[in-house]
């Protein structure tokens, strides 16, 4: 999975429970290290975190579907009531949440 965000932080925390679950993760920290990731490898999954700005989930989402039709986005929310910066297939507000969205996804439930 490629999962980007702003916030270099939040990155490496993020990477580091998603590692812990077992995942294969390609962090970017910025929109062209994203597009650059896109072009070179495959990715089934993208996670897109709350501190990229919206013009930049709807860039990196609209290249992702453009490689992979079929993969699924997940697009973190800061808060429940904040609308999502693009059309991702599922939301996730906090870790745990995050964590069940990508096994929901890896057993094919999605």
């Amino acid at each position: 999975m490629l999962s980007a965000s702003a916030d270099p932080a939040l990155a490496y925390s993020r990477e580091l429970l998603l590692r812990s679950q077992g995942c294969e993760v390609k962090t970017s920290l910025s929109q062209s290290e994203a597009k650059a990731l896109l072009k070179s490898e495959h990715f089934d999954l993208l996670v897109l975190g709350n501190s990229l700005t919206p013009k930049t989930c709807r860039e990196l989402a609209k290249d992702f579907r453009s490689h992979n039709p079929s993969g699924k986005i997940i697009e973190i929310l800061s808060a429940r009531w904040h609308d999502p910066m693009n059309d991702p297939d599922t939301t996730t507000v906090g870790p745990e949440e995050l964590v069940a969205a990508v096994r929901e996804w890896a057993s094919g439930a999605n």
